[in-house]
């Protein structure tokens, strides 16, 4: 491997890493929906079926479900750990990251998750986007 190919894939990495930390600020501050959905592929699958949770497929009803998670959620608070990159090649990508998650309605409950996120990345002409986000439970 080049001295190029190697320096690609830190920055790669990095780049992946930074992009799941946007998507959890911006879904913690809970006011810029563009910012959310920036980080998604307009063909992403979101999948947290596995919590009780819905699917989502593309960016048209992921715009609907972070708009409902917007207008019914007080405050939210995302923590993510344990980057494990699975696969990083020229246009595609695979990890794995562990998260807690809180969140505090307007009404009802609050609601904790400890998951570990699946997730598939492709390159874009923009960056690397998010193509599948797949949440497991790690306690129920």
């Amino acid at each position: 491997m080049t001295l190029e190919q190697r320096i690609q894939k830190i920055e790669d990495r990095l780049a992946l890493q930074d992009l799941i930390a946007d998507y959890l600020s911006a879904v913690d501050n809970l006011t810029d929906l563009d910012d959310v959905l920036n980080c998604f592929t307009d063909d992403a699958v979101f999948d947290m079926t596995a919590i009780s949770y819905p699917r989502f497929e593309g960016i048209a009803a992921l715009t609907e479900f972070f708009t409902n998670v917007f207008s019914g959620m007080k405050h939210s608070a995302h923590y993510a750990t344990n980057f494990k990159l699975d696969l990083l090649e020229q246009d595609r990508a695979s990890a794995r990251t562990h998260a807690l998650g809180v969140g505090v309605p307007h009404e009802g409950d609050s609601v904790t998750f400890y998951v570990q996120y699946v997730l598939e990345f492709a390159r874009t002409g923009t960056g690397w986007k998010i193509k599948s986000f797949y949440g497991q439970p790690l306690i129920l």
